[in-house]
């Protein structure tokens, strides 16, 4: 195994040099540093993280605890805070685990924080005690831990009052009803909180899941009983997927015959045969501000509870109805 003494006569510098440059020490020149990285990756060199914690009580690793690999939204803010850690110096290790067993093995792996992607758990249920920073993606509210999250109601109450100045008076809502994850649960609760406050009756389209196939399942079920509402708000993107296929295949047009708000705010909104109308916190928004928490935990500051304010981009699959 190639070690720090290895590249150090390899690059003609002393050892201590070959330290501060690999921890990106500003006491090293950077033309020697830049000589030296080279010289580390030409002899295949991996740092020691174990060694390296003794030294610095750091590892430069943070825990992703994920409920699920296979939601594209979830998806894409891991990848866009996966580079913004990198760039950072840092390295995401995923567990897609049961959330315990997760938080105790980066916790035993001495990782300089956690991120919980908050679903199925509540916080609550967590530990109450953790001898390394934790943050949750979730809904403020427990505050047992410092949480980034998004102000899920108004998001619906911007959905539904699109729908409605666009002249759409029958506005269902398709995702997991009475479900047990709190974001999930509070998009239910704004979206009927916004139909109450316009005298409208709610029509839910319950998925029983969170995936592409549980929203494309709900919908052939719902048509099988009764024709759709002319708008539909979609509870995550995947759902919406799903959604968008179900219709195709009834013969239906969006949003001819129905249109289409998604929850999320990624690019792949934009990029289908029908761009969907998007409500949500932009992604890159959301990863930038889980990362400037992550390493303000990471260098010991005070924890906070933020609720990020959502935004509407209006596209083709909810454009103004024809009368």
């Amino acid at each position: 195994m190639v070690t720090i003494k290895d590249i150090a006569r390899a690059a003609n510098v002393s050892y201590s040099t070959v330290s501060k440059a690999l921890n990106d020490s500003p006491l090293v020149k950077p033309e020697t540093k830049t000589a030296i990285l080279t010289k580390a990756k030409q002899l295949g060199y991996t740092p020691n993280f174990a060694a390296k914690h003794l030294v610095t009580k750091r590892t430069n690793t943070v825990g992703l605890v994920w409920p699920e690999i296979n939601r594209v939204a979830l998806t894409e803010l891991a990848r866009h805070v996966n580079k913004m850690m990198a760039a950072k110096g840092k390295n995401i290790l995923l567990s897609i685990s049961d959330p315990i067993e997760a938080i105790a093995l980066f916790s035993r792996m001495r990782s300089d924080a956690i991120l919980l992607f908050e679903e199925d758990i509540p916080q609550n249920q967590l530990p109450a005690q953790l001898d390394i920073p934790l943050l949750s993606y979730g809904v403020p509210g427990i505050n047992q831990f410092p949480t980034v999250g998004v102000q899920h109601e108004y998001a619906m109450e911007l959905a539904v009052s699109s729908l409605v100045q666009s002249g759409y008076s029958s506005i269902g809502y398709v995702g997991m009803v009475n479900g047990i994850g709190r974001r999930q649960l509070a998009k239910q609760a704004g979206y009927l909180g916004a139909l109450k406050k316009r005298g409208l009756e709610p029509i839910l389209l319950d998925t029983k899941g969170l995936n592409s196939l549980d929203g494309s399942t709900a919908i052939a079920a719902f048509l099988t009983k009764s024709s759709l509402p002319d708008s539909l708000i979609c509870s995550s993107y995947d759902i919406a997927v799903g959604t968008v296929r179900a219709i195709r295949q009834a013969g239906l047009s969006i949003p001819n015959d129905v249109a289409i708000i998604s929850y999320d705010n990624i690019p792949q909104q934009a990029e289908g045969d029908v761009p969907l109308t998007a409500v949500g916190v932009p992604v890159e928004t959301l990863a930038e501000t889980l990362v400037q928490e992550l390493l303000r935990l990471i260098a010991g500051e005070d924890g906070l509870v933020q609720e990020l304010v959502p935004e509407l981009v209006v596209r083709t699959s909810s454009r103004l109805r024809k009368q």
